[in-house]
């Protein structure tokens, strides 16, 4: 293993006579002598040479940026790190120094340096010497195998666009998103960029008539997009690092399996279909690599001009880490972590849980710490009203906007969550943010401070999430007048209340002086590390993608089952395979049959668990009438009734339950195991039992807007799954596939339903006549006629959002 330069760093760590110093100046002292600033800038120094006689040996650059930019800031001299920056081609420092006029005296070097910076500046934007090069190489590259790696907020939005139209005779591309969540943000800034294309985000938006296409779509809707007949000429994959996990509990689900699946199947398609990967957390591209003898032409960025500047707090004290040294330093006692957390906040705090439910219970111990607000801001007194009108008066949200906090996870509705972003990232009231994994993948937010309370275990999920604080395009907006937001705050902060997952939180610190090796656990990538225990499970699923993508054009029935979805949830055994072709061979489908009967009885009736199918838990739940008439009620209202109905619908149902009734919420909420006789000794708290509730309105208030969005998920992907096999095997028509999930098969309304809008907007349009004011572009997009434009500038709030996102 290359040695970096840590090996020597921990040397001089042990050294107490000069690591003390170090420590005592860079961290302690608060005015510096011109003795201190000389021994400073001289070990950096010495740093920099070492680093000149061996460039693998990073660390030494990387620590000497790290004395150079403390030492200047703390002394107000900026003469060094404006020669170190400009010397090693970071010229954003460089030209923020100038802007904020932080040296008093321009010298004719300082006056010819900024001649030369202007040829780094592309659109306003500052460029580092490497990212210029590297941009330059991305765009130039037509490979059919290439891949960007660059830290958080270094331009990976902006290279897959400029690609896009640099190499614009590709017809059919994709941006393959990790989560649905980013497919908004994703086509937002398409419809800004790309013109001269249709861009879908659904395979229903797809037709065979579409000759140029941009499709912004999760790995499961660009799979679906090929079975309807789309030949990709490009994919660019989002967060690639994505693909390396693997879950073998989960089988045939992994989304990363499906992702792999993808890749190999549009290859299949098209021989030179090209393929880029994006990613700020790969350290090598070929670990990529799918197929064998593949080679990934590797375009990374190394250096990084922000600092992590690293805090841990426990009860009793507040500690530096010196990433550099593995040092902790002791800065001061703690009486109180949360009156930490206030005096230390700043503008925009990104507060950092792993689980859902301890995000909320942390959100109110934090909202129990801040003063109440006197004032509160018209636009945020606006949107507590209409959160009160459109969810529910006992959202907790409506609380805690009160004193500038939100909280976010992936069981809020997707649109509520994606309208309260708007607010996180353009009120300045909003001071606090906690939220879990919902942040990285791509999330664009304004954080300038992290507190770090519970979560990740991996190495490279802690660095994307570091990235997501101090974007550069807010470090060197022209409004930021602060250089030292270049040192990006990191708080770990230890409470008890709120334990890590993995570990204890200390260790994770120190793991952050460690080198991060890529952990390929995906089976079908050429450099997977499979643990012997999953050997044989992935000999299996390496053996069924074969069998897959060999019989792709005439699949047999499992491997038609597996692609239609039904497989991946039920796992059927040989045994089970064979009944199940039967059944789908003799049966016949009459006027009246239900779907959701139609998924009980070919899918479950007559199947024993183990012997015909070892379904997952979730799925396996659909056996049972009282499930099955439970999600019949939900579509129907899903389609008819508002989020508030809803909610109030639901709890009202509750009510009337009797004594020991449960309700399935998963792991995310679950404070009960649930054991049968099919899962005996059952350890997973999957269930509320809603009698230790009963009298308490508000819990169950919020429980149910958590409930509905779970069973929201659950129709769009294990109901989903099933219903599209039945399509697939012509069990349903698609007039019969249409009406279940958009309750229309009318073309004009399925148009408009199939470009994502909300339910109830849609039912807004119908009743004021606005469907007709739609019409397609030349491309095939959805635009607003001048009647709608009109239309949509009289709405207000969420409505208002909502309808801009789409048509303007």
């Amino acid at each position: 293993m290359v040695d970096n330069g840590k090996s020597i760093l921990t040397r001089i760590k042990n050294n107490k006579d000069v690591s003390a110093k170090l420590i005592n100046l860079i961290y302690l002292k608060e005015v510096l002598s011109a003795n201190d600033l000389t021994f400073l800038y001289s070990f950096a120094l010495l740093l920099i040479d070492e680093y000149e006689e061996n460039k693998t040996k990073h660390l030494f650059l990387d620590y000497a940026y790290y004395i150079i930019a403390r030492t200047s800031l703390k002394s107000n001299n900026y003469m060094a790190l404006y020669d170190f920056a400009t010397n090693y081609g970071y010229y954003p420092i460089s030209r923020k120094i100038s802007e904020l006029k932080l040296i008093e005296t321009p010298t004719i070097n300082q006056w010819l340096a900024e001649i030369g910076i202007d040829d780094f500046v592309d659109e306003n934007k500052v460029l580092t010497l490497e990212q210029s090069k590297i941009f330059l190489e991305v765009l130039n590259d037509n490979e059919n195998f290439t891949s960007f790696l660059a830290p958080t907020s270094y331009g990976k939005s902006e290279i897959i666009f400029e690609h896009i139209k640099k190499h614009n005779t590709e017809n059919v591309i994709a941006i393959i998103t990790p989560t649905k969540a980013l497919i908004d943000q994703v086509s937002r800034e398409a419809r800004k960029r790309i013109t001269d294309r249709k861009i879908i985000t659904h395979d229903q938006n797809y037709s065979n008539d579409d000759l140029r296409i941009l499709a912004v779509v999760t790995q499961e809707r660009a799979l679906r997009l090929v079975e309807e007949g789309a030949i990709f000429d490009r994919l660019y994959i989002d967060e690639a690092h994505e693909i390396f996990s693997f879950d073998f509990g989960k089988k045939q689900s992994n989304r990363s399996l499906l992702l792999s699946r993808l890749m190999n199947i549009t290859l299949l398609q098209n021989s030179n279909c090209k393929y880029m990967y994006l990613s700020p957390v790969i350290n090598k591209a070929q670990n990529i690599s799918f197929l064998e003898n593949q080679t990934i032409k590797q375009h990374k960025i190394f250096n990084d001009l922000k600092l992590l500047n690293i805090k841990y707090i426990t009860q009793d004290y507040v500690q530096q880490y010196d990433l550099y040294l593995g040092e902790f330093i002791k800065l001061g006692t703690v009486t109180d972590q949360f009156e930490y957390i206030k005096i230390n906040s700043k503008d925009k705090n990104l507060h950092f849980l792993y689980r859902p439910i301890q995000i909320e219970q942390y959100t109110e111990k934090l909202y129990d710490s801040l003063e109440t607000n006197i004032s509160i801001p018209d636009d945020i007194e606006e949107l507590i009203q209409e959160l009160k009108m459109i969810v529910h008066e006992d959202f907790k949200m409506v609380s805690f906007l009160n004193k500038g906090i939100v909280y976010l996870h992936a069981k809020i509705p997707s649109l509520i969550k994606n309208y309260i972003l708007k607010f996180v990232r353009e009120s300045n009231y909003i001071k606090h943010f906690v939220a879990n994994s919902v942040v990285l993948s791509g999330m664009n937010m304004p954080i300038d401070n992290l507190f770090y309370i519970s979560g990740y275990s991996k190495l490279a999920d802690l660095k994307n999430l570091f990235g997501r604080v101090n974007r550069l395009n807010e470090i060197f907006s022209p409004q930021n007048k602060d250089l030292s937001r270049i040192l990006i705050p990191i708080n770990f902060v230890d409470m008890p209340d709120f334990p890590q997952p993995h570990g204890k939180l200390r260790n994770k610190v120190e793991k952050l002086r460690s080198n991060f090796d890529d952990e390929i656990k995906n089976p079908l990538l050429e450099n997977s590390k499979i643990d012997p225990n999953n050997q044989n499970n992935a000999d299996e699923i390496k053996n069924t993608e074969k069998q897959i993508i060999e019989n792709y054009t005439n699949p047999k029935f499992k491997e038609k089952l597996t692609l239609a979805g039904a497989q991946q949830i039920l796992n059927y055994t040989p045994e089970g395979l064979t009944k199940l072709e039967k059944k789908f061979n003799l049966f016949t489908q009459t006027e009246d049959d239900d779907i959701f009967n139609l998924i009980k009885i070919i899918f479950f009736d007559d199947f024993s668990e183990h012997v015909d199918f070892n379904p997952e838990y979730n799925a396996y739940r659909l056996r049972n009438t009282e499930t099955i008439t439970y999600y019949k009620m939900f579509v129907d209202d899903f389609r008819t009734r508002t989020l508030n109905d809803r909610i109030n619908k639901t709890v009202n149902y509750w009510e009337k339950k009797e004594s020991g009734y449960k309700i399935y919420v998963g792991g995310s909420y679950g404070e009960e195991v649930f054991d049968s006789i099919h899962y005996p000794n059952s350890f997973n708290k999957v269930y509320v039992n809603l009698t230790a509730h009963r009298d308490d309105r508000y819990f169950l208030n919020n429980l149910a807007i958590v409930k509905l969005q779970i069973d929201e998920e659950y129709v769009s992907h294990e109901i989903s799954l099933l219903v599209n096999t039945l399509l697939k095997f012509e069990i349903i028509s698609q007039s019969d596939y249409d009406k279940f999930f958009y309750g229309t098969s009318d073309s004009k309304e399925l148009e408009i339903l199939q470009l994502g809008i909300s339910r109830t907007l849609f039912n807004k349009l119908k009743e004021d006549g606005q469907l007709d004011n739609i019409f397609l572009d030349d491309y095939g997009n959805a635009k607003a006629s001048e009647n709608l434009k009109e239309y949509i500038g009289n709405q207000k709030g969420i409505e208002k959002f909502e309808l801009e996102q789409y048509f303007l």
